[in-house]
């Protein structure tokens, strides 16, 4: 990565250590990630054994979902915390556009995801409702044990640095601690 050079999930450490040095904030900054991976190595021992289950992650837009592999922020910190994603996801790739038919990439034991409405328009979510609602989708088995949760896009997508970060960790820890595997 070239000084200046940003990016979203994969180094926002990296984006986070640039940011500290550039403020002249480095004790501060490193206090801050001390934090952050004391509350990833928290949320590891409180999860435990359900870090092995499989968990799902996509993008709704209006008329478009999109999977999300492990090379983006959401991916990036379920890794961090050590969870399995199913093998459909388990690329170090960023995002794919699929069709309906393909709906069975979305699989897991767990699916996140986040439906991105700008401005009053809804279409993602109608988007979400219609996928969800489909015969292919009452079919996957994450449906079926009623683990599907909706989280908010601004913490596991669009934000993508250690506020949100430590956000998304404890959302995962609220909706496990419902969850058997």
């Amino acid at each position: 990565m070239s000084p200046g050079e940003l990016h979203l999930g994969d180094s926002m450490i990296e984006n986070f250590e640039l940011y500290e040095k550039a403020l002249n904030k480095e004790a501060e900054g490193a206090a801050v990630l001390k934090a952050f991976h004391k509350n990833i190595d928290e949320a590891k021992t409180k999860l435990g054994d359900k870090t092995k289950m499989q968990v799902s992650l996509a993008r709704f837009q209006p008329g478009k979902v999109r999977v999300y592999y492990k090379n983006n922020f959401a991916g990036v910190i379920l890794e961090k915390i050590g969870f399995a994603r199913p093998e459909a996801q388990n690329k170090d790739e960023f995002t794919a556009d699929i069709a309906k038919e393909q709906m069975g990439v979305l699989d897991g034991d767990v699916f996140f995801y986040f439906a991105s409405d700008r401005e009053g328009d809804d279409g993602a979510t109608k988007t979400a409702k219609e996928w969800l609602s489909d015969p292919l989708a009452l079919n996957m088995n994450v449906t079926k044990k009623n683990r599907t949760y909706q989280v908010h896009e601004a913490i596991w997508n669009s934000s993508g640095g250690i506020i949100a970060a430590n956000l998304m960790v404890k959302d995962i820890e609220k909706t496990f601690a419902d969850i058997n595997p």
